[in-house]
């Protein structure tokens, strides 16, 4: 299904006739917010950048972002875009402040939104050098993330929610967090709705992932070790808060 090009004007008509709508719930106030003039702008930058030839169909809409299975050549692509207007400053910034990765960028309510897609990408790569099942970062540009595609020609993958939970999916999710802990990083939002299952279980959203010595760092910790050990305890899993933690900090 080529039907979206480098030409915004034709991006506008999509929007207009709701072509994105059949494929999610996205309603017309959704689309309206993605796909602003700033963020038009940045997807022809993007498209030509990256070598996109077009957008498929969207593969998840939350509060923050919108995330469009794409196709570049022969392989899909995964285009994050996130909401220029539903962003909230304050929100983000607590995750931002306080990173000493980022200590010599200022921010501001203009440009906060870059930064946090920078955050995410560096994060990805971080993930990626730490062995941690994630997306592979391509590239950013603005308030768009480029990166792998994580699913098969006929879906992208199920958040671990909606898949029959064991123990090896259990293991595997606490290797991940203990590889990110041991690499310095928090994922700081970690629950059932930010871990996929391809064969294997995926780590996303890592805007927020914080390092370490970041002052919430230990709080936001001990949120996905709770979050995680109720999510598994309700599938039948044996696990407590304590025990996640001891086995992530353990040497």
């Amino acid at each position: 299904m080529r039907w979206l090009r480098i030409d915004d004007s034709a991006l506008k008509q999509l929007i207009k006739n709701d072509e994105f709508a059949f494929r999610s719930n996205l309603d017309r106030k959704t689309l309206d917010l993605v796909f602003d003039k700033r963020t038009l702008e940045a997807l022809k930058y993007v498209f030509s950048r990256y070598s996109i030839d077009y957008l498929d169909f969207p593969i998840s809409s939350g509060k923050e972002s919108v995330v469009f299975r794409a196709i570049s050549g022969r392989k899909f692509v995964a285009v994050k875009i996130f909401k220029m207007s539903t962003l909230k400053f304050m929100n983000i910034r607590k995750y931002i402040e306080g990173d000493q990765r980022f200590a010599k960028i200022r921010i501001d309510r203009n440009d906060i939104i870059p930064v946090w897609v920078r955050k995410e990408y560096t994060n990805l790569m971080a993930l990626e050098n730490a062995g941690v099942p994630a997306p592979k970062p391509i590239g950013f540009f603005k308030n768009i993330l480029v990166m792998s595609y994580i699913g098969t020609k006929s879906g992208p993958a199920p958040q671990i929610r909606d898949v029959e939970i064991n123990d090896a999916i259990y293991e595997e999710v606490l290797d991940g967090m203990r590889r990110m802990y041991r690499n310095r990083i928090v994922h700081s939002d970690l629950s059932e709705y930010n871990m996929l299952y391809h064969r294997r279980v995926y780590f996303i959203d890592l805007a927020q992932a914080v390092d370490i010595d970041h002052p919430m760092a230990s709080e936001f910790l001990e949120r996905d070790i709770i979050n995680v050990s109720n999510f598994f305890s309700k599938h039948g899993i044996a696990t407590t808060p304590e025990s996640i933690e001891k086995y992530i900090k353990g040497k």
